[in-house]
């Protein structure tokens, strides 16, 4: 599993083969089908762990200047600057569903409205619409930057998610 992540991140998950792995283990392929009965089983346990791995780099990389969800944001888009291929897994893929990422049985997520309550007065049934707008246009960023289609400073990433934020929150407050 951890040869199969350190393909993924280098080269893309599409590059994971059974015989790409036991070459990098200097091993035969047998190794791999006592761990796994099949590819699935390897490429669910993969997206597990790459999933885990974009949660903590979301919520553990913050700093204490920056309030929390905003801090949220900027680490989204930093994963998609540093780790390209582990984003395009994650986000730039048939993975994706938007419904498993609101989901009140993700835990990430659940830490995620935390963080809105701390950082807002929205009411408990807003906040999921709140934060699906939010990550809309946090993804977008994201997306443009590991694809390297726009190339944005720090201050600029700052400044963008602070004026969408505040868009929000007037948007929220007109509609009160």
């Amino acid at each position: 599993l951890e040869t199969a992540f350190e393909i993924a991140k280098e080269q893309g998950i599409e590059n994971i083969s059974n015989r790409e792995l036991a070459k990098r283990m200097n091993s035969s392929i047998r190794p791999i089908y006592y761990q796994f009965k099949n590819v699935n089983e390897l490429n669910q346990a993969l997206y597990t762990k790459i999933e885990k791995y974009f949660y903590d780099f979301l919520l553990d990389n913050v700093e204490e200047e920056i309030p929390p969800y905003k801090q949220v944001g900027i680490n989204y888009i930093k994963f998609a600057k540093k780790e390209k291929k582990l984003f395009q897994v994650l986000f730039m893929s048939n993975n994706l569903k938007l419904d498993n990422l609101t989901s009140e049985e993700n835990e990430d997520y659940l830490k995620l409205v935390k963080l809105i309550k701390q950082n807002t007065k929205i009411n408990d049934k807003d906040i999921k619409l709140f934060h699906t707008k939010m990550w809309i246009f946090t993804h977008g960023i994201a997306t443009l930057v590991a694809s390297e289609a726009v190339k944005l400073s720090e201050k600029e990433i700052n400044e963008l998610l602070t004026q969408e934020f505040q868009a929000l929150m007037l948007f929220e407050e007109k509609n009160k």
